[in-house]
């Protein structure tokens, strides 16, 4: 597998150590904390939010689906969320909307840029900054503003919840993943320990830590494009192609934020999954796969 990222991406984080903790071995490629991406866009067709997983000529989006394919890999099921329980979807949604834009709101931007000037130029950081502000507040349009004491509060109640060493029993769910990036990003991007008073909260940060980030090597954007050239997409399953729009144009994206759509031909519908055909004077046939949970299909006219 291919994890295309930055280092300081949330969602990525959740991917690099899924990718510790399942043991299979991964390359990574940097790329732009924001847009463009020319290598991200080739492959994914304009798709917006980092991190995108690659496989030969197939194409994941979102952190929740490339984590079905590397559960598939691994053999890892519980890095799945096919088969879990309402109450683990409801904390996952908790996790990666509450939680985490709280989280954003709580920093200090002054404090974020001295960790992102480390990593980008000053007018990069500025964008960074106000881009993932932006995200927070457009969130919270229908909710409270994302703030320190909010976030506070979701950290002391989820220090109650924990009764076991990790959220849903004694051993790693996705859940857990999906709650530990919002802490990482405040503790490694806003230079802002965890409240040493909630100790279940803090030693299960420290468990989540030590899956590292695993067997990774570096390629280059090129070397990705060229992977991506010289394979064919996976066989879609005869199930999938029964679905009323496969084999026509379509445009998919997201629900809530960054909505930049991706266009192309429908040509594989699942329970859980939409698969979306881009063809490329470039690179060949590419196939996209989103999620259908948060994501919205259209058919083009």
């Amino acid at each position: 597998m291919i994890l295309h990222h930055y280092p300081l991406s949330p969602f990525a984080e959740k991917c690099r150590l899924m990718l510790g903790y399942s043991g299979i071995k991964w390359q990574s490629v940097l790329t732009s904390p924001m847009p463009p991406r020319p290598v991200v866009d080739a492959l994914a067709g304009g798709y917006r939010r980092i991190p995108v997983a690659q496989i030969g000529a197939d194409i994941f989006c979102d952190s929740r689906l490339i984590a079905e394919e590397i559960a598939e890999l691994a053999g890892k099921p519980e890095l799945s969320t096919k088969e879990i329980t309402d109450t683990q979807i409801r904390f996952i949604d908790y996790a990666e909307k509450q939680v985490f834009f709280a989280a954003i709101g709580s920093l200090p931007p002054n404090r974020m840029m001295k960790v992102l000037l480390t990593h980008l130029s000053p007018l990069q950081a500025m964008r960074f900054v106000w881009d993932r502000l932006g995200i927070a507040r457009e969130t919270a349009s229908q909710g409270d503003k994302p703030s320190a004491r909010q976030f506070r509060r979701y950290l002391k109640t989820l220090d109650q919840q924990l009764q076991y060493p990790f959220f849903f029993g004694n051993t790693v769910q996705h859940a857990d993943f999906a709650l530990y990036h919002a802490l990482w990003f405040v503790v490694e991007v806003g230079q802002q320990p965890l409240p040493p008073q909630l100790q279940r909260l803090c030693s299960w940060y420290q468990r989540m830590h030590q899956f590292s980030h695993g067997q990774t090597s570096n390629i280059s954007g090129k070397d990705a494009l060229a992977m991506a050239s010289a394979s064919q997409p996976r066989v879609i399953p005869a199930s999938h192609a029964v679905d009323p729009l496969v084999g026509k144009s379509v445009s998919l994206a997201p629900t809530d934020y960054a909505r930049d759509e991706v266009k192309g031909v429908l040509v594989g519908s699942s329970r859980h999954r939409w698969i979306v055909k881009r063809n490329s004077d470039k690179y060949g046939t590419l196939h996209v796969h989103f999620p259908k949970q948060g994501y919205q299909l259209k058919e083009l006219d």
